[in-house]
């Protein structure tokens, strides 16, 4: 072996989980998930406090987000908050790059149906987390570093597809909750 490799690879498509957590969690190293270490894992063993469960985490998240969206008569919400993203998904790509460069969307619905658009050739990072149950690459990002002079034309197409979801499951109900968008994109969703 390579004096350049690395035996316990992060992430590793040949290798299966079998195995779990005690947070329930799948312990295949197969993943990018900020979680408990097993160091954490033993102190709170020793301590005798439960470990928190990762599914009843995102599932109470999703719910509260439902909740709140059919509360106030929204087809659903889209974000581009990277920490919003985390918090109704668990998803953490590059948390800090697409807090400057928003390349990164989630659409809730009011059925807690969830859509990520990842950064292009990383819907990977996100496969093992549950409630995400549909991943589309790029196409959230139309800012200049991505679109370049097409900002315009990405938003529209961008907007197309939201306009796809909020008639998939909104039906006449065309209230959209957003965090916060680039203007080309607020442009776009507006001509909807």
């Amino acid at each position: 072996m390579s004096s350049f490799s690395i035996v316990n690879r992060k992430i590793d498509p040949t290798r299966r989980a079998n195995a779990f957590k005690p947070d329930g969690s799948v312990d295949d190293n197969d993943r990018v998930e900020i979680g408990p270490t097993d160091i954490a894992f033993a102190e709170w063993a020793a301590l005798g406090l439960t470990v928190p469960n990762l599914e009843q985490m995102r599932k109470r998240r999703l719910d509260r987000i439902v909740q709140q969206l059919r509360e106030r008569d929204y087809a659903g919400v889209l974000c581009f908050d990277p920490v919003n993203i985390r918090y109704a998904t668990d998803s953490s790509n590059m948390q800090i790059w697409i807090m400057h460069n928003p390349g990164r969307a989630a659409f809730i619905s009011a059925d807690g149906y969830v859509v990520l658009w990842d950064f292009h050739r990383c819907g990977h990072l996100s496969n093992h987390l549950p409630l995400i149950n549909e991943t589309r690459e790029g196409g959230a990002g139309f800012f200049y570093f991505v679109a370049g002079d097409e900002e315009e034309a990405a938003a529209r197409q961008f907007a197309g597809q939201i306009d796809e979801l909020l008639r998939r499951f909104g039906g006449k109900n065309r209230r959209l909750a957003v965090d916060r968008i680039e203007i080309p994109g607020l442009r776009a969703l507006e001509a909807l």
